[in-house]
């Protein structure tokens, strides 16, 4: 292998690596995310000893509802952690095709698009938990202050 056939292939390694570094951001706001949501429930369990059997009905529907955006959180972890796998083994790639002798494109495309596709499914849960979380926000408010 040359030096010219050594710039290409760094160079076309450097996309997936952006995508791998902007899903790294991606990666950290959701954790934090999950920590939040986790640590709402943890703090919702403990008040609910000390509260009134009228307000135990209440908690419990904000622990089903944080549960259920957890689990979103964490659909979201996955899929954009497979988004990161899926760029990984593009760059494996394309530095192996070479040496390998490969010449069809066609396992590059299916990978960067099945990375881009799992990248677009972890916005989309992300997204629908961002608004299920705006919603219950609401909801709480509503029922404690009858304003909306």
């Amino acid at each position: 292998m040359n030096l010219p056939e050594v710039e290409t292939l760094l160079k076309n390694a450097v996309s997936p690596a952006i995508v791998v570094s902007a899903c790294g951001l991606l990666l950290l706001t959701m954790s934090n995310r999950l920590g939040r949501t986790i640590d709402r429930i943890r703090l919702l369990n403990r008040e609910y000893v000390h509260v009134s059997a009228a307000h135990k009905p209440l908690i419990d529907a904000q622990i089903v509802s944080i549960l259920h955006r957890a689990r979103l959180i964490q659909s979201a972890i996955l899929f954009v952690s497979l988004c990161i796998f899926l760029a990984v083994l593009l760059v494996a790639f394309l530095f192996l095709m070479p040496v390998a002798g490969i010449a069809s494109g066609l396992p590059v495309a299916i990978l960067f698009l099945a990375s881009l596709g799992s990248l677009a499914v972890s916005l989309a849960i992300f997204m629908r938990e961002i608004f299920l979380a705006l919603e219950a926000t609401a909801g709480e408010v509503e029922h404690t202050t009858n304003r909306f």
